[in-house]
Formats: structure tokens, C-alpha cells, sequence
């Protein structure tokens, strides 16, 4: 079975640093990771939600599949005074409560690489992946994906098809939103999934148009769901979409582009399917999610983020604009996928905004 969802702990008190161990070392272990990395995601997560606990306060652990490559992601989000002094931070040790004392740099060597953004006044968000392989931590690509509070299954799911030797210069997003919550709209997510993967696998040249229009049928029996589909190349970003999933292009310099996705529902009214093309800044940031995430977010709000690795901008959005009352799904990309556009998150990497700059170099 291939997990798509993510797992949301909130961290209000000393029993759910515990819960999000377990939740981490079950996690792993359904991924199919070894004993090593279920020990090193155990200690990331006590130490990443003790801080939260003893700094912030209130926050929430993420834990979900990496989205590229084979391991877990664990982001910490919080809206905490914020860390202050980033290379104090990092040292080993250094704790300035009850928190196990082992410093970020700990964590960071742990996982390999940690991510950082942090605001005075205005919390923190790291993100960091554990994988079996050493220095496998692709950041090109992140998902954060939830079920709504009290439900027990998620009714937006997601999928990336990578670039590969049939179609070496086209990288392929999907999200689908099933109409509602709950086993049905699960149910009629999973149909759409089953479709693309399907017709990616005999065709990974399908043009986006096609590809939607070939859900149609088999989601007639489903409640019908909303789905983007975005083809990104080298220069240009190509989107189709029937239903009310937002995406947007993130350039570098700030400036933002929404994609249009037409009214609708697959499946049950899908009166007009078009594809939409744009031109593609070389380290645009790709930012797709469903309605559960409000639409009113700008990343122009928060000076540095577009720089940071796309499941820490995947976090603050999370953090920020979850409206908590329906399955909420994310997914962040610097494009074009795979090509190394974006800065090196290398094991040194991270990034303070309170200073402005890398202060680890």
C-alpha cells in the first residue's frame, strides 16, 4: 500500500512528545525503513516537539511520506517567539528549559539536513527527511496531507510523476479533492489516482487534456471530485484542472501567478477541460492545495520564505492557513523538479530570517 497521508499531532503537553515518537517510529516502519532510521526519526521528533512544548507552547509535529524519494518527512511548525539566536540553537546541548538538551545540530545530523525558517514573534517552522541512504534528502518536492479532525480517512490524495526516459522533459503533479469528507470522498480520490497511474504508466506523454478527460467515466459512480493536473518542463508550466484546487507559480523575485482550473466535478459535470500554459522562472516555487487550505495566503507576507525548501513554505502554509474544517492538502515544488534550481540544501544548510542569512554558511 503507498501512503500518501500525513499525520498531524498537536503538542499541548508532555504526553504527545510520546505520541509523536510512536507515531514517527510506526510510521517508518509502515514506509518500510529500517531499525537505524526508526531510532534516528524517534529522537528528531522528542527533540523538535519538546522544543515546541518548552519554547512555543503550542504547536504541531507533521509527519508524512517524503514526497520524492523513499523516507520520512518531519516538518514542526509553532507560532512561538521564534528561535532568536539559530547557531546557539544548533549547538550541541544547548537548551534553555527542560527539552532533552540536544540541540538542533543534533537533529541536523541525524537527519542529514534541516531546513529553518523562524520570525521573531511569529514561530518557527523546520523541516527535515530520514531516509535509509545516506544523503538521500531530495527537497525538490513536498506534500503535507490531512484528513479532517474526527474522520479516519483522507479525501484529497496526491501523486508526482517524475520526468523519465519516456518523457525526459516533463515532470507530472496531481491533486484531487473528493467532493466532501469521509469514505466517500476517499473513495472517489482513489479512483482518480488509479486512473493516472495507470495511464501515466502506458503513456507518460498523455497530454494533461486527456488525462482528465479519461477520469470522467470510471468517477461517474463515485460523489466526483475536483482535480488539477500541472506539467512542468525546462521552460513553461502547462495546467488542466476541473474543480475548486488552487495553484499558483512563485517566482523568485516575489511575484506570484495564479493557474485557472474551470467549474466543475469529475465525473459529474465537466462542461469545458482546457489546458493553460505558462512561462517558468528557472527556481519558481510550484504551490498546489485543496480547499481545506485558505486561498489567502501571500508569500510575499513572509520576507525569505520562497528561498527555503519547499516543506518548509509547505509547513508555514499548513500552520497558517489550514481552515480546519476539511481534509487540508499542500504540495510545494521548486521547478522545474529535479533540476537543482533552488539553493543546495546540503547537511550545513540552514537559514534564520531574523538575520537575514545563512548563518551557518
Amino acid at each position: 500500500m503507498i501512503i500518501k497521508d500525513s499525520i498531524a499531532i498537536s503538542i499541548t503537553e508532555e504526553t504527545h512528545v510520546a505520541a509523536g515518537r510512536r507515531a514517527a517510529a510506526d510510521l517508518c516502519r509502515r514506509l518500510g525503513l529500517s531499525d537505524a532510521t526508526v531510532a534516528r526519526a524517534e529522537l528528531i521528533v522528542v527533540e523538535l516537539a519538546g522544543n515546541i512544548l518548552h519554547h512555543a507552547e503550542r504547536g504541531h509535529v507533521l509527519l508524512g511520506p517524503m514526497a520524492l524519494g523513499h523516507g520520512l518527512q518531519i516538518i514542526a511548525a509553532d507560532l512561538g517567539p521564534g528561535l532568536g539566536d539559530l547557531e546557539r540553537a544548533m549547538a550541541d546541548g544547548y537548551s534553555t528549559r527542560t527539552t532533552p538538551g540536544l540541540g538542533l545540530g543534533v537533529v541536523r545530523r541525524q537527519a542529514g539536513a534541516l531546513d529553518v525558517y523562524s520570525r521573531t514573534d511569529a514561530g518557527s517552522v523546520l523541516s527535515t527527511t530520514v531516509c535509509d541512504e545516506p544523503g538521500g534528502m531530495p527537497f525538490e518536492a513536498a506534500v503535507v496531507s490531512t484528513h479532517l479532525e474526527g474522520e479516519t480517512v483522507n479525501g484529497d490524495s496526491w501523486a508526482i510523476y517524475p520526468a523519465s526516459a519516456a518523457s525526459p522533459d516533463r515532470t507530472v503533479f496531481l491533486m484531487v479533492d473528493g467532493l466532501g469528507h469521509g469514505h466517500f470522498a476517499a473513495e472517489a480520490a482513489a479512483v482518480v489516482l488509479r486512473v493516472a497511474d495507470t495511464a501515466m504508466a502506458a503513456d507518460p506523454t498523455i497530454p494533461l487534456t486527456a488525462l482528465l478527460q479519461r477520469m470522467n467515466a470510471p468517477m461517474t459512480s463515485t460523489r466526483g471530485a475536483a482535480v488539477m493536473l500541472i506539467s512542468a518542463s525546462e521552460s513553461k508550466v502547462l495546467c488542466s484542472g476541473i474543480g475548486n484546487i488552487s495553484a499558483a507559480l512563485c517566482g523568485p523575485d516575489g511575484g506570484s501567478h495564479n493557474l485557472v482550473s474551470h467549474n466543475g466535478t469529475v465525473g459529474h459535470r465537466m462542461p469545458r477541460v482546457q489546458e493553460f500554459e505558462s512561462p517558468l522562472t528557472r527556481g519558481t516555487l510550484l504551490v498546489m492545495h485543496s480547499d481545506g487550505i485558505s486561498a489567502r495566503w501571500k508569500l510575499s507576507q513572509y520576507p525569505g520564505l520562497v528561498e527555503r525548501a519547499p516543506a518548509t513554505v509547505a509547513g508555514v502554509l499548513y500552520r497558517d492557513a489550514a481552515r480546519g474544517r476539511d481534509d487540508a492538502s499542500v504540495l510545494v515544488a521548486r521547478l522545474p523538479a529535479g533540476a537543482g534550481t533552488g539553493p543546495e540544501w546540503g547537511s550545513r544548510r540552514a537559514w534564520n530570517s531574523n538575520a537575514g542569512a545563512d548563518p551557518l554558511g
